[in-house]
């Protein structure tokens, strides 16, 4: 039957397979071009990575109107709109970190070494995300270096867990004392906690892949 499937699936769909696979990889780019402005502004140009944030929406639509006219695809079209979506909650992301920096400037202005450790973890996490997305366009992913990724990736997410972790047990004994800033406290608590769901998201998209890869093998 798979054989079937594959025939008919190269007969009907092989131009919105790869438009598909080069969208996610564009898709993929702009994440990591937004990761690198964001670090490189410590996450305090709002304007530019909501423009970041409008260049990965339109991509999506694109990719939403190729899925929804698709007769078959390769890979499960709801597959293909989770790993799309997931890819964009990662933009999402990041526009809501520099939400949060804009509104609390005043004390945000200078981020902690934790949070930029922070970034620097899901920077690093997106460009391997990219080399994982980008292996769709090969005409088989190849289950051994989509796990070996998506390994990496998981690994950096349990970093990530552990230094938010690590930062909130020293804002919890920098602020327990009475008269303590408390609106300083929940700047910072939120901002931790924002960073490291943008390194959940990166990693559920690893996740998606490498799915995909264990379906097709």
């Amino acid at each position: 039957m798979k054989n079937i499937w594959d025939a008919v699936g190269h007969f009907f769909g092989p131009s919105h397979n790869v438009t598909f696979a080069e969208l996610m990889g564009r898709l993929a780019q702009t994440s990591i071009d937004c990761a690198k402005h964001f670090r490189e502004t410590n996450g305090q140009d709002l304007a530019g990575i909501i423009d970041f944030e409008h260049k990965g929406d339109a991509i999506v639509d694109e990719i939403h109107e190729i899925l929804d006219n698709s007769f078959i695809m390769r890979f499960d079209i709801s597959d293909c709109m989770s790993l799309a979506d997931e890819l964009d909650n990662v933009l999402d992301g990041m526009r809501k970190v520099a939400v949060h920096i804009d509104v609390y400037r005043p004390i945000l202005s200078v981020l902690k070494p934790d949070a930029l450790e922070l970034l620097a973890v899901g920077e690093r996490m997106q460009k391997q995300l990219f080399d994982i997305v980008a292996m769709l366009a090969e005409p088989r992913l190849s289950l051994p270096r989509v796990r070996e990724l998506a390994t990496r990736i998981d690994e950096d997410e349990s970093t990530a867990d552990k230094i938010a972790a690590s930062a909130e047990r020293r804002l919890v004994a920098e602020y327990v004392a009475p008269g303590a800033n408390r609106l300083e406290f929940i700047a910072w608590e939120k901002l931790y906690r924002l960073l490291e769901e943008m390194t959940d998201h990166a990693n559920h998209c690893a996740k998606l892949v490498l799915s995909l890869a264990r379906k097709e093998a």
